[in-house]
């Protein structure tokens, strides 16, 4: 963890080493900008409640809520619409968790303009929207459709599972486009909230200052549920990858580990990462890892990453070979796409390019954990392979 573990990196983006012309990258990963869903896509939501760790705010006392979103292959085609973003947030629930749902949101929101709205990709210029407000942009980005249907969960669903964990400021949905990618091709995806809101604190402020293991096996007993007799799997981003790497040495937890950059990758002072990152180092240095390990970070280099060649772990390394941004892992940064006509999107051109690299990281993602889960794999096919590669045993 950083010295202000939650904290994320000082500048938005981890690294710029100038941007091409996005026609031309197209062109090198053969087109891939687009999806092709083999199964419609179904979503439900559940809360489930962390007894180890214990929250209390807006009238709320009791075990910290973890209001979990669920994105799942549907057997038959379905009888409703596909739901936008502001619809998949809607919830039935009452009380005090009812407060505290529309507190998270709040927060939420606010984390999505911050980092997902204000400022251009690269220079970090802000933007203006005139003559419309950030607010009004967010609330017409999340009226778009996703690809997802409201529908029960099937009692009797039995397919791999895979849990998010979002970065430090991050939110549950941040990633939907990688959710419904999954789903599309018949995984479980599971992703939730590990920040809660907090009376007089920024978003993000932790709950306890160490690992939060309890909230992670919580929602990977959940998914075991899920997965009956097929394997469960673990994505994180940033926070949630350093959370990964604390987390998922103990036997049995989860059966592959993506780890998306922990912000930790391009560093080579050990002594910076044990004064920001302890929990970290530790486990990477005294532990053994039982699932094979799939890393993606851009380092301006080749794998595999300094601080992670100890590591006692089957770790495949992905290193994109043009700059990719912190942010851009998140289908929530590269949303501002869909505006364009509607509103002003001065670093479009940008963009496409971070969506065609986020695309082939999914594509990438998808072949690792197919593999895992004994699936039939589509390897990816570029024009002109767009990752350093390489692999430690």
């Amino acid at each position: 963890m950083n010295a202000d573990p939650l904290a994320r990196p000082a500048t938005r983006f981890a690294r710029s080493r100038g941007l091409v012309l996005c026609s031309a990258l197209l062109l090198a990963l053969g087109a891939v900008a687009q999806d092709h869903p083999g199964f419609a896509i179904g979503y439900a939501d559940t809360v489930l409640l962390n007894n180890r760790q214990r929250y209390a705010a807006f009238g709320y006392e009791g075990p910290a809520p973890l209001f979990v979103q669920i994105w799942f292959p549907l057997a038959e085609a379905p009888q409703t619409s596909p739901r936008s973003l502001a619809q998949l947030r809607q919830r039935t629930l009452s009380g005090p968790l009812r407060h505290v749902y529309d507190e998270l949101l709040l927060r939420m929101d606010s984390a999505f303009i911050e980092y997902d709205l204000r400022y251009t990709f690269g220079e970090e210029a802000p933007i203006s929207y005139a003559p419309f407000t950030e607010q009004q942009v967010k609330d017409s980005l999340f009226a778009l459709p996703m690809h997802a249907h409201r529908a029960a969960l099937p009692e009797h669903i039995d397919q791999p599972v895979i849990v998010y964990h979002h970065g430090s400021q991050g939110f549950s949905d941040e990633n939907v486009r990688m959710a419904e990618h999954f789903a599309a091709n018949g995984f479980i995806f599971l992703s939730c909230n590990f920040h809660w809101p907090l009376e007089g604190r920024s978003y993000g402020y932790p709950l306890v200052w160490k690992p939060d293991r309890s909230s992670i096996h919580t929602m990977l007993s959940f998914a075991r549920q899920l997965a009956r007799s097929n394997k469960v799997f673990f994505i994180g981003h940033s926070w949630g990858a350093q959370e990964g790497w604390c987390t998922l040495h103990e036997p049995g937890l989860a059966d592959a580990f993506i780890s998306l950059e922990t912000t930790i990758e391009q560093k080579t002072d050990t002594a910076e990462v044990r004064d920001k990152w302890p929990h970290v180092l530790e486990a990477i240095t005294t532990h053994r890892y039982p699932m094979p390990i799939l890393m993606v970070a851009d380092t301006d280099g080749q794998p595999p990453y300094p601080m992670f060649k100890g590591a006692r772990a089957d770790i495949r390394y992905l290193d994109p070979k043009r700059s990719f941004g912190h942010e851009s892992y998140t289908s929530a940064y590269l949303m501002r796409l869909e505006g364009e006509g509607r509103f002003k999107v001065p670093d479009a051109m940008a963009l496409r390019e971070q969506e065609a690299i986020y695309h082939a990281v999914l594509q990438e993602m998808l072949a690792f954990l197919q593999e895992q889960a004994d699936m039939m794999v589509r390897p990816p096919e570029y024009e002109e392979d767009p990752f350093e590669r390489a692999r430690q045993r």
